[in-house]
């Protein structure tokens, strides 16, 4: 190999070096560039699966806070006057309609709609890694995983009270007192045909003693069912306010749990 005059033997060999360095960091920074790219990338997906968790978790929570006060002011309201009604002995009940829709709204089972779907979407993403440097996603697993695990224990308390106490009740007042009657806009036709609110306490109070024993195992479990809401409100309020916190977006919480409240059905009514 010729070499030119005045070039030392060293010369090429430090050109090549210094094209290969040059070269090597050329493909590091193309590799960082779109490694940082990718990241940028991945971090705008992610705010966007956070915004619609976000949205899902102040819909489950709306649901929670509706069904945990309709089981206060309504279900634990109907219980106590049912078995104290009972356990006085009395056969005498002044207001037959309104004895009637108490024991119905004693023996609501009503639960939580909860939606899973946009959480799933983000697990699915592998998006989820890029969580896990903060308590965020301890705390997305954990929450949603809450409520499996707390209403599968409330139903192992679940007896026949709701199925002896609807074999009481008229089945014209079933339109109106039924307990999925919540979850539609419109009622059910009516069954015009069947005895009336005075014949059905009679029918009641014959069959005190175990009814009586049915609403006390009831009152067991809507309490259970209280706790239960009471520990999945928590977990879901923190969840929003840690979500919220994130995108720098204000916490909704106190107007979900205020919202929740002026949508609870009507606890009286009459019939004409």
């Amino acid at each position: 190999m010729f070499r030119s005059r005045g070039e030392s033997g060293d010369e090429p060999i430090r050109r090549a070096v210094f094209e290969f360095v040059v070269i090597v960091t050329g493909v590091l920074v193309a590799l960082a560039a779109d490694e940082w790219r990718q990241e940028r990338q991945e971090l705008r997906e992610l705010n966007g699966y956070v915004v619609s968790v976000l949205d899902e978790v102040r819909d489950n929570l709306g649901t929670i806070q509706v069904i945990k006060s309709a089981l206060t002011t309504r279900k634990l309201a109907g219980l106590e006057t049912v078995i104290a009604q009972l356990e006085s002995g009395d056969t005498t009940v002044d207001d037959p309609e309104g004895f009637i829709r108490q024991i119905a709204y004693s023996a609501d089972t009503a639960t939580p709609w909860f939606t899973y779907s946009r959480f799933e979407a983000l697990k699915t993403s592998g998006l989820l890694r890029l969580l896990e440097d903060d308590d965020l996603a301890d705390s997305l697993s954990s929450t949603f995983q809450a409520p499996q695990v707390l209403l599968d224990q409330v139903k192992l308390l679940q007896g026949d009270y709701p199925i002896v106490v609807n074999e009481a009740i008229p089945a014209s007042y079933q339109a109106e007192l039924n307990p999925l009657r919540g979850y539609s806009r419109e009622a059910a036709p009516e069954i015009a045909i069947d005895i009336g609110a005075k014949e059905a306490v009679d029918l009641i109070h014959q069959d005190r003693e175990r009814i009586l024993r049915l609403a006390r195992g009831e009152a067991a479990l809507a309490t259970a069912k209280w706790y239960a809401l009471n520990r999945l409100a928590e977990q879901f309020f923190g969840l929003e306010r840690q979500l919220a916190e994130r995108l720098g977006v204000p916490s909704e919480a106190s107007e979900i749990l205020t919202g929740a409240m002026k949508v609870l059905p009507p606890t009286t009514g009459n019939r004409d």
